[in-house]
């Protein structure tokens, strides 16, 4: 480990409680799991890994909990049932008893879902192991689920899953398809188990669980293993997400199943959103402070009113006041009322720059509301213009034109995520003034303005520069005073004025962007823009 480099601490999987020991190292009454190709196999320990092989040592994947015990120099060593890694036991007082991996493991079962989902299935082999008939099983209200409620419906029936088996396979791979769980009985396939932490069984394994003729079930993973780490067993009610004897396979309480009819009859006849797009409107009543401060974000939809699941009428809508912008259309052709309400967004759009003295910017395309990141005020929506008090408009940020929403953060090296794809620097000129010089490193944007100092080339000249800092949404004044820097070369060098600008924006990109402010004054007491 070089100079001044941290440690960092073992990750922890308070979920994970099973590992691999060898069979000589058992514990004396631990609970050993089904003779399956996940519990019991023969490996070879080459330093701290555990390596398969045939002439190798039987090793068991028992419950770390029965060594706690034991002296800690006493325990013996244990073993991912994952990566076959050597893990450190963790089995204090304090915590429920898990295992840590090392800091640069990679291992799935190191992370919150990976350690879940096979801590579940592990569990929930054990408790099955030793065969049975039928399992009393709860469904799990889709209702409460979908509202993300973490109790079940009390109307859920307790029912049995008729299925008579004696012998439970870990991963049993199947044609297609690989079973978290399988229950067999004389060596075929009765029934299968998929244990849910954030991905649902999906239709496509459905059908080939349908085609293969095997049922199946899916239970919450917290329904298995709970989070005070008391787990489920044997002759308790098991919750269920799905049933393949169900059609559909979710059930719903008759409460919930009310509203999910009215969801659907809502579909049908109801009015809602096809499309939307993030708008930014400018004014530019009073100047540059007032203009800035009257921006406002907000989003335009594409809504349509359906009678009898069919579309009946479409128009466009302002999300901040509720307002319809264009002209409708009544038309049953959902393509043709998109197109017409683009032509009618784009007229909308010329009408507030010609009539009302507005500038509307929103370069994204018409995308699915749900795909609009939070509301219009999200850092993925820069504001692209800014006042320009010389023109008397708003004029596009340099590079940040390019930018398209929502915005991507660009890995290093490449586009910055705020400002573009490079930094640049460009010359304003104005009739009648001195030039003013421009130049953007990441989320700064300075500005200099340069005059003579003293008589002649020999009086060198003088740069009044000031800065401005983008958060995400909008350019803010970094300072008020400006930042007075002296060089001995002469005004009209705009070159080395320039790369002077260049180097003071480069080095307020440094800084924090609460600490800009700061740095400007550090700079100007340690003068290291440079001369």
């Amino acid at each position: 480990m070089t100079a001044g480099a941290t440690a960092r601490a073992p990750r922890v999987e308070r979920r994970l409680a099973w590992a691999y020991v060898a069979a000589t190292d058992a514990a004396e009454g631990a609970p050993r799991t089904p003779a399956s190709a996940l519990a019991r196999r023969r490996f070879v320990a080459e330093g701290k890994q555990l390596v398969a092989d045939s002439g190798g040592t039987e090793y068991l994947l028992v419950p770390i909990t029965a060594y706690a015990p034991l002296p800690r120099g006493s325990r013996p060593a244990a073993f991912c049932p994952v990566c076959l890694e050597r893990v450190t036991l963790r089995l204090g007082t304090r915590n429920r008893h898990h295992y840590g991996h090392r800091p640069d493991s990679d291992c799935a079962a190191a992370g919150g879902e990976g350690a879940l989902h096979l801590a579940a299935k592990i569990h929930l082999s054990v408790a099955l192991a030793e065969g049975g008939r039928g399992i009393a099983i709860r469904p799990v209200c889709a209702g409460a689920a979908e509202a993300k409620r973490s109790e079940f419906c009390r109307a859920a029936p307790v029912e049995p899953w008729p299925v008579e088996w004696d012998e439970v396979r870990v991963e049993s791979a199947l044609p297609s398809l690989r079973a978290d769980l399988m229950l067999l009985r004389d060596g075929r396939e009765v029934g299968a188990v998929e244990i849910h932490v954030h991905h649902r069984v999906d239709s496509a394994k459905s059908d080939k669980y349908r085609t293969l003729g095997v049922p199946w079930i899916e239970v919450p993973a917290n329904g298995v293993i709970s989070e005070s780490g008391l787990g489920w067993r044997a002759g308790d009610v098991l919750a269920v997400l799905q049933d393949s004897r169900r059609d559909p396979q979710a059930w719903r309480c008759p409460r919930h199943q009310a509203l999910y009819d009215g969801m659907l009859e809502h579909a049908r006849t109801g009015t809602h959103r096809m499309a939307g797009r993030v708008v930014h409107v400018y004014s530019s009543e009073g100047g540059r402070s007032t203009g800035e401060m009257r921006t406002r974000a907000t989003t335009v939809h594409m809504m349509e009113c359906r009678e009898e699941g069919r579309l009946a009428e479409a128009w466009l809508e302002r999300d901040d006041n509720d307002a319809r912008l264009g002209r409708p259309i009544r038309t049953s052709d959902a393509e043709q009322a998109r197109r017409h309400l683009h032509r009618e967004f784009q007229s909308w759009v010329k009408w507030m720059r010609d009539q009302q003295r507005f500038r509307v910017d929103s370069p994204m395309r018409w995308t699915e509301p749900a795909a609009l990141s939070g509301w219009a005020k999200s850092d993925a929506y820069p504001e692209r213009l800014r006042w320009d008090t010389h023109q008397g408009d708003f004029v596009a940020v340099p590079n940040v034109a390019a930018v398209a929403w929502p915005r991507i953060p660009a890995p290093p090296g490449e586009a910055d995520p705020v400002t573009g794809y490079a930094e640049c620097a460009w010359t304003q000129l104005v009739p009648g003034k001195v030039p003013l010089l421009h130049a953007v490193s990441g989320p700064v944007w300075a500005t200099v303005r340069v005059q003579a100092r003293g008589a002649g080339p020999a009086g060198g000249s003088v740069g009044y520069a000031a800065a401005w800092l983008h958060d995400g949404q909008r350019w803010r004044t970094a300072a008020f005073a400006p930042y007075v820097a002296h060089r001995a070369a002469p005004a009209d060098d705009a070159e080395g004025w320039t790369a002077w600008l260049q180097r003071f924006a480069a080095e307020l990109a440094t800084f924090p962007a609460g600490d800009v402010l700061d740095g400007i004054v550090a700079m100007e007491i340690a003068g290291r823009a440079g001369g």
